[in-house]
């Protein structure tokens, strides 16, 4: 049997839900916040943008936890609660889906570290994929439907996400680029370049979001 999200592809377009930190930011949300750290600290703020994408109809909703990494995390003295706050963002979303009626398929939403990996960085690659296993694990642990890799400017680094993704589940995945005025990446990469880097992870979903928009992403 095909997974839900496989099969809702095979039908047309699918409607995910939109942006989590602008929405919280929008609903009072300080930007001194950890914004993954509310899903502990604010829960109901949390649940109240699920619930308002699942009222708009959204057939995904991701998970909060963009920047739910290790490495992320420890620059706000976080990095001990990688696992509460994954698993956290996961019931939140599952409980909004269950009280809503809803079938969306839940998504657990992966974003960069925001290090640079060797050579330029100080972060190796084998770091860097081992941070993204410890969420991807939280992750599912929690019991997310699929999992979805969003605003990489590096290549290398998604290449190590979807690696640690492949090693912890057989999910489908979503993996998402995000490129400059110039349609490239912040390693100099072209659309193609990026494509032909990732073929191999055989991903489900491949596409590009954020900062130009979606005028020039198209």
């Amino acid at each position: 049997m095909a997974h839900p999200l496989i099969e809702r592809l095979s039908r047309g377009p699918v409607l995910a839900d939109g942006a989590m930190g602008t929405m919280l930011y929008a609903s009072g949300a300080s930007l001194d916040d950890s914004f993954d750290h509310l899903n502990l600290t604010n829960p109901g703020l949390v649940s109240s943008v699920h619930r308002a994408y699942l009222v708009a109809g959204a057939d995904i909703i991701e998970t909060n936890t963009f920047g739910a990494n290790r490495l992320k995390l420890e620059t706000q003295g976080l990095s001990d609660k990688v696992k509460e706050i994954n698993k956290r963002a996961v019931k939140l979303a599952r409980e909004e889906r269950e009280i809503s009626g809803s079938s969306a398929i839940i998504a657990g939403s992966v974003g960069s570290t925001m290090r640079t990996l060797e050579p330029y960085g100080l972060v190796t690659r084998l770091q860097a994929r081992e941070a993204f296993k410890e969420q991807i694990e939280a992750l599912l642990e929690g019991g997310v439907d699929c999992l979805c890799f969003e605003t990489f400017g590096s290549v290398p680094e998604l290449q190590e996400a979807l690696r640690a993704a492949r090693e912890a589940s057989d999910l489908p995945i979503i993996a998402m680029m995000t490129f400059g005025d110039d349609g490239l990446t912040i390693n100099g990469g072209s659309v193609c370049d990026a494509i032909e880097q990732l073929e191999e992870f055989k991903v489900d979903v491949l596409g590009a979001n954020c900062s130009v928009g979606p005028s020039k992403i198209l």
